[in-house]
């Protein structure tokens, strides 16, 4: 004898295949926005650690080869705010983002600065990420 299909079990089968697909978009929207988030994390330790090749990465391929360690030394400056800025960390806690156009964000962050000894926060930092060959990528000014 086969198992009655009754109403409610119809709409319990339809139930779960919509939540499950809903599910799969919304994880996947995460996995494709979250790539914003680790590019900022990763620009910010290059910066700290003056790691000139993952500072590279961060950037366009047509923009990296023009990077040098002078970029980097201007961007540590975020850390002269401390008493002794040469060995830092930054951290980003994320704000938000907001679509410029097709491929293009900005992201909200507020960026701390901080050694075994102080620290200080910047607010409401941004930065224009973009797609570059299938990454996330700051865009080049």
């Amino acid at each position: 004898m086969g198992k009655k299909l009754t109403v409610g079990k119809l709409f319990g089968i339809i139930f779960c295949i919509i939540g499950t697909a809903a599910a799969c978009v919304l994880l996947g929207y995460n996995f494709y926005l979250s790539g914003q988030m680790k590019l900022v994390d990763k620009h910010l330790k290059a910066i700290a650690r003056q790691d000139l090749t993952s500072y590279v990465q961060c950037y366009p391929s047509d923009v990296a080869d023009k990077i040098s360690e002078e970029d980097i030394a201007a961007e540590r400056k975020v850390a002269d705010v401390l008493a002794d800025p040469e060995e830092f960390k930054a951290a980003a806690e994320f704000r938000g983002r907001e679509k410029l156009d097709s491929g293009r964000y900005t992201v909200y962050f507020d960026l701390t600065v901080y050694n075994n000894d102080e620290h200080y926060t910047y607010e409401n930092v941004d930065l224009v990420v973009v797609r570059d060959s299938g990454k996330w990528v700051l865009e080049a000014e």
